[in-house]
């Protein structure tokens, strides 16, 4: 059996919280250690129980979301925190990201949908998944995807399939935490895939690595 990922679950409806704690806690992998209503309660149990994953919705009541993310991860630095929100547009997802989620989460995803990202989150993959109504990219050309992506996104994208983390990225380009996460989560939503490790095969396989990441990488290091 492969380990149980365990989570906290925060959102000010309860009913909702119930319904949806049940249905990830009956997961075989997936462990619903507490229910939380408000932030202060969200904090309490986090630093309680220290789950690998804390599922907070944006705007839960008595604090900022930002206060109370830097509070969770603060009570527990290895929680890994994923955001539900009402709408996971880029301009969204943006904001979410620099108020220090690792991740975010449309709201109209199904409980099996919440269940994969909390998966991934727990495996360090960042998870950007938008709408279930959002319009599907129209031209499926490689090069019009590739052609999208800004010379920073496509620098970040190669250090991430040159094996470099989040903060390694952060450090080697001067750059605070949570604007790397930023530029992330712009690549994988331009590149129309699903997560970061998508991303990652993404690229060798179209050349944009050659092209953008590893040589500009390789002429930086020598």
């Amino acid at each position: 059996m492969a380990d149980v990922v365990t989570l906290v679950l925060a959102d000010h409806r309860v009913l909702f919280a119930e319904g949806l704690g049940m249905l990830l806690d009956a997961e075989d992998d997936l462990a619903v250690l507490a229910l939380a209503h408000h932030s202060s309660q969200a904090v309490e149990v986090v630093a309680q129980y220290r789950p690998a994953v804390l599922v907070v919705e944006a705007r839960l009541p008595d604090r900022g979301l930002a206060e109370t993310l830097a509070a969770a991860k603060a009570a527990s630095p290895t929680t890994k925190l994923l955001v539900l929100v009402d709408d996971a547009s880029p301009e969204t997802a943006a904001a979410v990201l620099t108020a220090g989620a690792d991740s975010c989460l449309a709201k109209d995803r199904s409980s099996q949908q919440v269940a994969a990202a909390v998966r991934r989150l727990a495996a360090d993959e960042q998870v950007v998944m938008g709408s279930a109504v959002r319009a599907p990219v129209l031209d499926p050309s490689v090069e019009l995807l590739v052609g999208t992506l800004t010379s920073r996104e496509r620098e970040i994208l190669g250090l991430l399939t040159c094996g470099l983390g989040t903060r390694r990225i952060a450090q080697e380009l001067c750059l605070c935490y949570q604007t790397v996460r930023s530029h992330i989560y712009s690549v994988v939503v331009k590149l129309g895939v699903h997560s970061q490790l998508e991303a990652v095969c993404f690229a060798p396989d179209h050349g944009v690595v050659e092209a953008h990441g590893v040589l500009a990488w390789e002429r930086r290091s020598a």
